[in-house]
């Protein structure tokens, strides 16, 4: 299309504005749908509104005999549809309008159709499918909050954060939460968060409210933004019955803001408990071993026939007693080492928190879990201790056996070897006496043992 030459002779506003007024004269009436800015009663009867959608805004005039029909005027903010004949300009104060005869609620039923037809269109590109959603790691370094400023949603995700795990970091980016300007700032927020190299996960908050206030939170282009972050968010658009499509994309949803958390962080209550569960195994299985080594020697000790063996086994008793030891010391020592890192973490991040009730009872929670593994330990030790002294008490002279050697010093380990008038060497408890068999009376009960 060529650019239209520039007159010679100029042109004065007035006859601007009737080749205006010329051009919408054909664009006859319709339906024009906005968010209401302003709505007045003036005094001559006549109503005026001024409508938008976000980027745009449009003034309609309803003369006073069409106007006597409105009993209530919409409220600011609500979302509207109102009928206009035709484009009216007003060349002396530079502006223009909708004459309108009729307004009406935009109604809940066809909102909820389109949050269906936009869903529908979701699920069609599989934005919806669960394998396209991002996973939430297990410890995010920083947790992202998107919600409105000072709102009850805001403080019940705080604080169901804190009092599950209280050393969790976060960062919180306000923007409004209904109306036409919603959306952009929404996804303004949650692109500002996105870009914080430490925060891993981001919970997008509102309380309850009626469709029309909660349509944002259904927008396609909302939607295809959380889908297409890069961050994994979590939604909570409490209170309604009817799921907003922001649901269908995120990672998860919760049903409240205060639930939040449970999908975001770990239970700082559970961890204490598993360490605890863990060290107490490990005490369990090390006292097990030593329980079975201490009847395994009184096994030994109570045969006669064993006590040569006993005594040959001895010095073997004693590494396996200090192998049992050191094998119990590298059992404990990591996970005694790990605990005590985990607790030092958990303390420095306390600390790096300002002072607050509810960090007392997670703070003692985890003093009673280190506490409960010490004594696990020291109940470790203990058994150690007591199964050393186990093993020294059966020496073979404290229990009244005594040995026989020949003169070279080899061991009689069976009655068959001797012979009547041959010497012998008897070592027991306190000397060593020097013998000659005089006799020797076969065991009756040795086919027996």
């Amino acid at each position: 299309m060529e650019a239209r030459p520039v007159e010679t002779v100029a042109e004065s506003p007035s006859a601007i504005w009737r080749r205006i007024e010329a051009a919408v004269r054909d664009l006859g009436g319709g339906i024009v749908e906005g968010e209401v800015q302003k709505a007045t009663r003036a005094a001559s009867g006549h109503v005026y509104i001024d409508l938008t959608d976000g980027e745009a805004k449009i003034s309609c005039i309803i003369w006073a005999d069409a106007a006597a029909k409105i009993i209530d005027l919409p409220r600011e903010g609500s979302l509207i549809q109102a009928r206009y004949r035709r484009v009216r300009t007003y060349a002396k104060g530079g502006s223009l309008s909708l004459e309108c005869d009729a307004i009406r609620g935009a109604g809940e039923g066809e909102l909820l159709q389109r949050v269906l037809d936009v869903r529908e269109r979701l699920r069609a590109e599989g934005l919806t499918d669960p394998a396209a959603k991002l996973p939430i790691p297990r410890f995010p370094r920083r947790v992202g909050i998107v919600t409105g400023r000072d709102s009850d949603a805001e403080a019940d995700v705080i604080r169901a954060l804190r009092d599950r795990f209280p050393p969790t970091r976060i960062a919180v980016c306000h923007s409004l939460v209904q109306g036409v300007g919603a959306v952009n700032q929404v996804i303004g927020a949650l692109a500002t968060l996105a870009a914080l190299p430490d925060v891993d996960v981001i919970i997008l908050a509102r309380g309850g409210g009626s469709v029309e206030d909660l349509l944002p939170f259904s927008d396609e282009a909302l939607c295809r933004a959380i889908s297409a972050l890069g961050t994994p968010v979590v939604t909570s658009i409490g209170h309604t019955k009817q799921r907003p499509n922001c649901d269908e994309v995120a990672s998860a949803a919760a049903e409240v803001p205060a639930r939040a958390a449970e999908h975001v962080v770990p239970s700082a209550a559970e961890l204490a408990e598993r360490i605890d569960r863990r060290a107490s195994d490990a005490a369990g299985y090390a006292a097990a071993i030593l329980a079975e080594a201490a009847a395994r020697v009184d096994r030994s000790a109570m045969r006669p026939a064993g006590q040569a063996a006993l005594v040959a086994r001895a010095s073997r008793i004693d590494l396996a007693g200090q192998t049992l030891r050191h094998a119990a010391g590298l059992a404990t020592g990591p996970l005694r080492e790990r605990i005590a890192a985990g607790t030092l973490a958990v303390q420095q991040a306390l600390a790096a928190l300002p002072r607050a009730t509810t960090l007392d009872v997670p703070r003692e929670r985890l003093a009673q879990a280190t506490a409960g593994v010490r004594h696990a330990l020291a109940l470790t030790t203990a058994a150690l201790t007591a199964t050393e002294s186990l093993i020294r008490a059966r020496d073979w002279r404290e229990r009244g056996f005594a040995l026989v050697r020949l003169p070279d010093g080899t061991l009689v380990r069976d009655a068959a070897d001797l012979a009547t008038g041959q010497a012998v060497a008897v070592q027991m408890k306190g000397a060593t006496l020097e013998a000659v068999i005089a006799a020797i009376h076969p065991d009756p009960t040795e086919g027996d043992a």
